[in-house]
């Protein structure tokens, strides 16, 4: 449809718009600077790569919208208060017993920081895995 290949189209000169103004402004600043080798760069106190100013603001303008217009709609404030659940109920399972992780996070959760573990562990999952996980553990019908 024309609205798909509008669209399509947008997003893509959005991502050149990105992608370059990233390398122009990476360029500029390792040129300012007179950066002449990965020593250098590793060295330097300020991030070398970066969007320019420009694009910083529109950025934030962009953010702000979307969480004005997007992020605080109905069904995306239902789904993120879903997926809090989710992970608050998984994290407090594991915290209760580490031993139904699977081994090798148990070992971790041994360590010095077992909540550290448990949400590098968590992180990890994708937003399949975290609902099956979910469903294993606190479906009664659900085999585990």
């Amino acid at each position: 449809s024309p609205q798909r290949v509008q669209i399509f189209q947008t997003i893509r000169r959005l991502i050149n718009l990105v992608v370059t103004d990233l390398v122009e402004n990476t360029m500029a600043q390792i040129k300012s600077h007179q950066i002449a080798s990965l020593e250098q760069v590793g060295k330097h106190p300020k991030a070398l790569v970066s969007f320019s100013k420009e694009l910083q603001t529109k950025i934030t303008e962009l953010k702000r919208f979307l969480f004005a217009h997007l992020y605080r709609q109905y069904r995306v404030e239902r789904m993120a208060d879903k997926a809090e659940r989710i992970l608050t109920d998984l994290f407090r399972a594991y915290r209760h017993n580490p031993k139904i992780l699977p081994p090798y996070v148990y070992e971790l959760t041994q360590g010095e920081d077992p909540d550290r573990a448990i949400c590098d562990y968590i992180a990890g999952m994708t937003d399949r895995f975290a609902l099956e996980e979910h469903q294993k553990l606190f479906d009664p019908h659900e085999k585990v």
